[in-house]
């Protein structure tokens, strides 16, 4: 029996019709695993250059017909990911075609899928391609082999897909999340007022490799000023440290900010970053199915725009998943209504000159009566005792 496939067909249907597209061709890692539910050749999972030029696969998904899909593969006497595919297990796509290693396996990859869209009745379709991340020579490959085919931009339509969570990419964010926060938590508590930023960013990334995801960024700002980059300069006592680290799990995301201090924080810092936590509070409290994004737009915004430092209040809320900053997108005027299932990122942050980058970051999904927090964990500031 044939697993069916791993994301919503309906929903894909009707985004498609709307966008007027009639096959979506994949090509980034992020897309194709999602589309083969979490398949993507290991060999070339964080980098995809080799050789002379980088390895890339398709999947195509005709969207009157998803059980008709086929990927796009290395296989030769060196690689064979027809192996890797069994290893994998049930895979959906049952209708694969292969590419040997050459000069430019992106070209030869794009040539073989253009060929399949062709001999399938697509020689003349609408067809979504990922062109922002698409090779030129990929991209020329896909022009020559279908002269009569339109190409259209694919990240609308597969972030709209993307955008509703199903419960096992949930769970892969809950796990990413509470992973991050408690990997920066260990940060603060293993640094000292001596420790470099530059040294407290190293723990991160190292700790991050250690619980078995992958290290994306580290953001470190220590009051005052607003610079957020590693750097030589140490914590010191006394002084507010902001950790914005994220990582992935599974090329599931986590965007978690922290703050903390040796010793007791200034009382200026520690009044800001209670603006920040009641600004959250009150986002957390809006968010909910059927309110827009411009109705959560307002909310934050009026809630960190409050006190003395007022001026320095910022919002920013984002879709979060396989992609940072995919839909849905909050803005002042977002008429978009959230559905369950989708996940915000919000942050809540004042960037004081005189007192520094004072913020926390943390995400929630939309659930049917409002909103529940993914890897709620240690949000407070975080004191650490030692000099």
């Amino acid at each position: 029996m044939t697993p069916a496939p791993p994301f919503d067909v309906e929903r894909l249907a009707r985004l498609a019709r709307e966008q007027q597209v009639d096959v979506v061709l994949a090509s980034t890692r992020h897309n194709v695993r999602y589309l083969t539910g979490g398949y993507y050749l290991h060999f070339f999972a964080r980098a995809s250059r080799f050789g002379g030029g980088q390895y890339l696969s398709f999947v195509a998904v005709p969207v009157a017909r998803p059980h008709s899909a086929f990927y796009v593969g290395r296989r030769d006497q060196i690689l064979d990911e027809q192996h890797y595919i069994d290893a994998f297990g049930p895979f959906w796509i049952a209708d694969r075609h292969w590419v040997p290693r050459g000069p430019s396996m992106s070209e030869d990859a794009a040539a073989v899928a253009a060929r399949a869209l062709r001999a399938g009745g697509h020689g003349a379709a609408t067809v979504a391609i990922e062109s922002s991340f698409l090779p030129a020579d990929a991209y020329d490959a896909l022009r020559r082999e279908l002269p009569e085919a339109t190409f259209v931009n694919a990240a609308p339509l597969l972030g709209e897909l993307r955008a509703i969570k199903q419960p096992r990419e949930l769970e892969r964010l809950r796990d990413v999340h509470r992973l991050t926060a408690e990997v920066i938590r260990r940060a603060f508590y293993e640094s000292t007022a001596s420790d470099t930023t530059g040294e407290i960013s190293a723990k991160i990334q190292r700790h991050v490799g250690e619980r078995g995801a992958g290290f994306l960024y580290s953001l470190v700002n220590v009051g005052p000023g607003l610079l957020r980059a590693p750097s030589s300069e140490p914590w010191g006592r006394g002084r507010p440290m902001h950790l914005d680290v994220g990582a992935e799990l599974d090329e599931y995301v986590a965007d978690v900010a922290r703050m903390g201090s040796v010793g007791a924080p200034p009382a200026e810092a520690a009044a800001l970053f209670e603006v920040c936590v009641a600004a959250q509070t009150r986002v957390r409290a809006a968010v909910g199915p059927g309110v827009t994004c411009g109705e959560v737009w307002h909310t934050g915004t009026d809630a960190v725009k409050t006190g003395p430092a007022a001026e320095y209040g910022r919002l920013l809320v984002h879709g979060l998943g396989m992609v940072s900053h995919e839909p849905p997108v909050v803005a002042e005027d977002g008429p978009r209504r959230l559905e369950p299932g989708m996940v915000l990122s919000i942050e809540t942050e004042v960037r004081h000159p005189d007192v520094g980058h004072i913020k926390i970051e943390d995400s929630v999904v939309v659930t049917r009566d409002g909103c529940e927090g993914l890897g709620d964990v240690d949000r407070d500031w975080c004191v650490v005792a030692g000099g």
